[in-house]
């Protein structure tokens, strides 16, 4: 989760963006009656402009896919746990500690920092995400189980990057597809980034993953900046870099606590049930890409996924 709040008058999804399900998992995920949630969520009006680009002609129609999707109104994913669960948990929390090694070969568990400190603990919640094990940053001691190891290093992770472009106004629909939109080696999709927002700014977001955010990342910040205007142009006729005023890029694959988007929609569900597996009763993996339900990849995946690795400790 990661959101800009400098770039408008609305805070900027860079990461985990859209709400998939019902309003009702924001009270799951504080799991407390007594607290009022007040972080509003908007939903996509029925027959939102839609359109679909191919071999130089936009098809138009009224309808979504992200039709049962909600997005945050003037809020975002880090705001709402921000605000509702670390409070409680703050003065737990220790920064800019990097986990190096995990040695669960003795009696207590040793975890080892960046910085050389070790913290000791009976048992211990992995939430790495799948990226940072399948490049070894964190040595587990003894080695994790051959048939886990083999699950994280064949895991096919997406490669991830979202860019925001303001407009001096708004040109384009409220979802704009291509061919690649939605294949098995990732997605790519631009959509109104404003839509439902208090605010009168007309932004567009990138959304890509997989192989599309790669071609996308292999170019310069100048040329990824001048590829998004030339495909936005040749849909809009050359409207897109007349209207252009600033933009802001989030490439996960940089990001080196993170390294790529998630695991892919398209993967194995035994892939994220090994994956969550414990190990030897006391080292447990909780996020988006470690469930053993038939989901993964979301905000609220990870979330589940965390509640059942306390459980299983617990237990």
């Amino acid at each position: 989760m990661k959101h800009n709040l400098d770039f408008t008058d609305f805070p900027i999804p860079l990461g985990a963006e859209w709400v998939h399900g019902e309003p009702e998992i924001l009270e799951e995920i504080v799991n407390d009656p007594a607290v009022e949630i007040t972080t509003r969520l908007g939903s996509y009006e029925p027959g939102v402009k839609s359109a679909y680009f191919e071999d130089g002609v936009l098809e138009m129609y009224f309808d979504s896919a992200f039709q049962s999707d909600l997005k945050f109104i003037d809020s975002s994913w880090l705001q709402f746990f921000s605000r509702y669960i670390l409070p409680g948990i703050l003065d737990r929390i220790t920064y800019n500690s990097q986990v190096m090694a995990i040695d669960y070969s003795g009696e207590r568990i040793q975890v080892t920092d960046a910085a050389g400190t070790i913290r000791s603990a009976d048992k211990v919640v992995v939430t790495a995400p799948i990226k940072i094990l399948q490049r070894s940053d964190i040595d587990f001691i003894p080695a994790l189980p051959e048939s886990k190891t083999r699950v994280i290093e064949n895991a096919k992770i997406w490669s991830g990057l979202k860019v925001f472009l303001e407009f001096d106004h708004q040109f384009y629909p409220t979802f704009l597809s291509f061919s690649d939109s939605e294949t098995r080696d990732g997605q790519r999709l631009y959509y109104d980034a404003a839509y439902g927002q208090y605010t009168t700014k007309n932004i567009l977001g990138l959304f890509a993953v997989g192989m599309q955010a790669e071609r996308y990342q292999a170019l310069s910040d100048k040329d990824l900046l001048q590829q998004i205007l030339r495909e936005l142009d040749e849909v809009f006729d050359g409207v897109a870099t007349r209207s252009y005023l600033q933009h802001v890029v989030q490439n996960w694959n940089d990001d080196p606590y993170a390294g790529a988007a998630y695991l892919a929609d398209v993967e194995d569900l035994s892939t994220s049930r090994v994956l969550s597996k414990s190990v030897d009763e006391r080292v447990y993996f909780a996020g988006e890409a470690y469930t053993n339900f038939d989901d993964w990849g979301g905000v609220h995946a990870a979330t589940r996924s965390a509640a059942d690795a306390v459980n299983e400790l617990l237990s």
